[in-house]
């Protein structure tokens, strides 16, 4: 979408800014596949308001949101022709439905702030835009507020030989209310019990860095293995695994990338940063053995 080059690892990221019932709001530039003009959709039976139905879009069947109902509790009303941004990420591609695209920015994650007055499930943060408020959506926990993808299994494997794993101290640094849930449920159920969360990519880091001052090389006692998205407000994913790694004890912890924007277009982009492994969410069973395959190496 944008010709501008971002080094992996240095906060900073691309928006695109788009209106819907005159408020401004924005998405991670990493998940659009492009700008487009919806011609015909058929309704789905039984599908939540949100959904308007499916669209062939490039010799696709492909799921259409309207953002508006999502946000403002309304439809779009002329439909023909109407503005999507088409999306993939999770393994899926969708379209959502916009009044209006305004452009692309670059902007740091520092910038976001994080919404401390209300529970909102589907918003990442806020930041200024030109003295304009903007809300960076959750399109993660949209689509899976709307059953669109695959869901979060809960079922998976196991012997009794990863019980010896079950206390050890897992670090979770996941923005999102809705996917930490289901995902902390999911590592409980597979026999990992100790997951500490944390909300954003820089409390994260805080406490990891505190560890080690205060327990240097044997750090490992208090945490085993990171578990970090991408997309977070402060301090992103790929900068927190940039930090981890160039730090001279830290450097031997285990770091999984897991997110939306797992893809091999964008492998290398956690490759650069010293990620032991990447996977799209929301591949969990995978994820669960690539956890004990790194806690096994860690103690072998």
């Amino acid at each position: 979408m944008s010709n501008i080059l971002l080094d992996t690892g240095t906060g900073e990221l691309e928006i695109m800014e788009f209106v819907v019932e005159n408020r401004l709001y924005a998405i991670n530039v990493l998940k659009l596949k492009g700008i487009i003009q919806i011609k015909d959709i058929v309704p789905m039976p039984q599908s939540s308001s949100e959904i308007r139905g499916i669209s062939n879009i490039r010799g696709q069947m492909v799921p259409i949101i309207d953002l508006k109902v999502v946000l403002h509790k309304k439809p779009i009303e002329e439909l023909n022709r109407a503005i999507a941004l088409l999306c993939e990420f999770n393994g899926t591609v969708v379209a959502f439905l916009v009044d209006q695209v305004k452009g692309i920015k670059r902007i740091e994650w520092k910038d976001i702030k994080r919404n401390s007055l209300t529970e909102d499930p589907i918003t990442i943060g806020t930041l200024l835009s030109e003295e304009n408020i903007v809300l960076l959506l959750d399109f993660e926990s949209i689509t899976t507020i709307a059953h669109i993808g695959t869901a979060y299994s809960e079922n998976h494997d196991r012997d009794g030989a990863i019980d010896k794993y079950a206390q050890t101290p897992i670090i979770l640094a996941e923005d999102s209310n809705v996917i930490a849930e289901m995902l902390i449920h999911t590592l409980q159920d597979a026999g990992l019990k100790n997951i500490k969360r944390f909300i954003n990519g820089q409390d994260a880091k805080d406490f990891l860095f505190e560890i080690k001052e205060r327990y240097g090389e044997n750090f490992k006692q208090y945490v085993g293995l990171v578990i970090t998205d991408i997309e977070m407000p402060i301090l992103d994913g790929y900068t927190l695994t940039k930090n981890i790694k160039e730090d001279n004890i830290l450097s031997s912890l285990p770091v999984i990338i897991f997110s939306s924007l797992i893809t091999e277009e964008l492998m290398h982009k956690g490759k650069s940063v010293g990620a032991d492994v990447q996977i799209n969410k929301p591949s969990t069973k995978e994820l669960i053995n690539s956890i004990y395959m790194l806690l096994e190496g860690k103690n072998s």
